[in-house]
């Protein structure tokens, strides 16, 4: 009876977490757009030029499910699966550790990220089999084991750019005192598993590891204020953003902190350690998913007493359920005027947005659209103020009578007869009478293979407001669009 009730238990737990996930509105708030876009634009079903993707790996798998579906489920489907197979492989892992495995289910990261349009997923699975692997390895020195972990970080960094950064640090740190040669089989072991990301940068863009390089030098550009001159909003680092990476990550693991299971564990905890300071440093609760499972699996080192299991469930509840009431109320509401919607994070962060409106945001953008096009089909659309509204636009149309969504930073662009948005060169001064001088330069600018034809755009849509360009005047409002004629 008991054996049955645990599995039943068991059951709805997981019932509850697919229910919530496919029913709410939210697929997740940052960067989502740009995996889901990419998957529609493989699809055929995207009326716009994508923008830049941080997995175009992630929607080019995904691509075939959005014409199944003529929907984005996909993408909750795929995440729910990869969840699952978390939970089952820290489950097996650790020996069929019951205790760990209610822990796992109850994971408020894992419910956080179960709604997401993201490759964090499958990125945390490959990297806790990479750490099981590598940790063995460790052990014995097989390099069998050894190959295992480099394909699997190399898979996931195939789907998710920051895996570099934390695949680096495992292998560091359970590298550093093994021979050399041994680093560079596991380091050729990573390119192995990095190849469908190279195959596909090839057939996309003629340079096998140009999204590899795009994206680090995206981030250090970020870093450094951006395109633009400003720094990225997301990149703030704030004492709520902190405190919600400290409540995601697994109750018991600050355990370990204590000077003898530290020493116990020290490889896997020098490696857990150094990886939250990287999220502190950009702190962000999606984050913290690579690490959880690996935390959970440390769990099961010690013996749990009935004591300290029934107070772990009990918080872990109670921050589950804080990071799924949003995710509920995103069923039939919308809690802030934010397109993409809304999760825990900006109840901390960002109360003063926070609101309940009696409808779906992205829905009523679509709605809108699709009275647009009724009156206006067939056309090409300028759309604006802001440079990456027409990507808001693109990602709510479904359909085939718009004939691309234009950014207003790329006509501004053309307008003004430039190409580059942005670049740099680095041109070291000798301090000496020398013949030669190196230097390397480098930039973003417009595609040379635009086929856009930005002079004869005569209809734009202002997102939120009337659109601000010369030549334009407004001709109807259609609730949060604004429609222009030249």
């Amino acid at each position: 009876m008991k054996e049955s009730k645990y599995k039943i238990g068991i059951c709805l737990i997981i019932l509850s977490l697919v229910l919530v996930t496919l029913s709410t509105s939210y697929y997740g708030s940052t960067d989502t757009g740009d995996y889901a876009d990419a998957a529609r634009y493989f699809a055929g079903d995207y009326s716009a030029k994508i923008r830049s993707s941080h997995s175009y790996l992630l929607g080019f798998i995904h691509a075939p499910f959005v014409n199944l579906f003529d929907s984005l489920i996909a993408f909750k489907i795929s995440s729910l699966i990869f969840l699952l197979l978390i939970i089952y492989s820290v489950y097996s892992i650790t020996g069929k550790n019951k205790k760990i495995l209610w822990l796992a289910l109850l994971s408020p990261i894992l419910w956080y990220m179960a709604p997401w349009a993201s490759p964090i997923q499958i990125a945390s699975l490959c990297m806790l089999w990479a750490y099981h692997f590598i940790n063995k390895y460790d052990k014995t020195e097989k390099l069998s084991l050894l190959a295992y972990s480099g394909i699997l970080i190399g898979l996931a960094w195939a789907f998710w750019d920051t895996v570099w950064i934390f695949g680096g640090i495992l292998g560091l740190v359970f590298l550093f005192n093994k021979k050399l040669s041994h680093s560079i089989f596991f380091s050729a072991f990573v390119g192995v598993g990095l190849l469908p990301r190279l195959i596909l940068d090839y057939y996309l863009f003629n340079f096998p590891v140009y999204s590899i390089i795009k994206n680090i030098l995206g981030t250090f550009t970020n870093q450094l204020g951006g395109v633009s001159g400003l720094s990225s909003g997301h990149m703030t680092t704030s004492f709520g953003s902190i405190l919600l990476v400290l409540i995601a990550v697994p109750f018991l693991f600050w355990k370990f902190y204590s000077k003898k299971l530290f020493k116990e564990h020290k490889k896997t905890m020098i490696f857990l350690t150094l990886s939250l300071l990287v999220i502190f440093a950009n702190p962000q609760i999606r984050y913290v998913l690579i690490l959880a499972p690996i935390m959970l699996i440390l769990l099961s080192k010690i013996e749990l007493t009935n004591k300290e299991f029934k107070r772990a469930m009990a918080i872990s509840a109670i921050i589950l359920m804080l990071f799924a009431i949003p995710h509920v109320l995103q069923i039939k509401y919308s809690l802030s005027d934010a397109p993409e919607g809304t999760d825990f994070s900006d109840f901390v962060t960002n109360p003063s947005l926070i609101r309940i409106e009696p409808f779906i945001v992205g829905k009523q953008i679509e709605s809108d659209l699709n009275d647009i096009v009724l009156d206006y089909p067939d056309k090409t659309f300028l759309v604006g103020n802001s440079n990456d509204a027409y990507q808001t636009l693109a990602h709510f149309y479904w359909g085939s009578d718009v004939k691309e969504f234009v950014s207003i930073q790329d006509y501004n662009l053309f307008l003004e007869n430039k190409t580059n948005l942005f670049e740099k060169t680095f041109m070291p001064l000798p301090n000496i009478n020398e013949r030669r001088q190196i230097w390397i330069a480098g930039g973003m600018s417009r595609s040379t293979n635009d086929k856009t034809d930005y002079s004869n755009i005569d209809y734009a849509i202002g997102f939120g407001e009337p659109i601000n360009a010369e030549g334009f005047e407004l001709v109807k409002n259609y609730g949060n669009l604004y429609l222009s004629k030249r």
